[in-house]
């Protein structure tokens, strides 16, 4: 498989997988009440980068909005993919655009830099 790609809705970031040239985006909101039925075929898909990673993986994170139920998730992706770079798989650069004003994001970038020993390219939206 060379490209996996998750067209966004109104509770479902855009997801997109680059397998050949190491480039991952996840974008938009994740609101799903039951991320139970989406989220673990994710994680699947993920592995399969994982497995086989290019040397240097680009990852962009650009959510306007995620719920509890679908961050802990987007967490253990996160922490999968930290994972690459800590064991000397790939190099991983993680770019993640976030809304100045919203302190929970920004709360949550920094629990997960201090927890995995990371460090988030942390971008703040210029609000006009």
């Amino acid at each position: 498989m060379e490209k996996f790609e998750l067209k966004e809705s109104i509770k479902i970031p855009r997801i997109l997988i680059d397998y050949k040239n190491g480039k991952i985006r996840i974008t938009g909101k994740s609101s799903l009440n039951n991320p139970d039925e989406l989220y673990p075929r994710l994680i699947d898909l993920f592995q399969l980068y994982i497995q086989n990673p290019q040397p240097v993986t680009y990852v962009l994170i650009d959510l306007e909005f995620y719920n509890a139920e679908s961050a802990k998730y987007l967490f253990t992706i996160i922490e999968m993919l930290i994972a690459l770079d800590q064991e000397k798989k790939s190099q991983l650069k993680i770019t993640w655009h976030y809304d100045p004003d919203d302190y929970s994001i920004i709360n949550d970038i920094n629990k997960i830099c201090n927890h995995l020993d990371y460090n988030i390219n942390a971008l703040a939206y210029e609000l006009a």
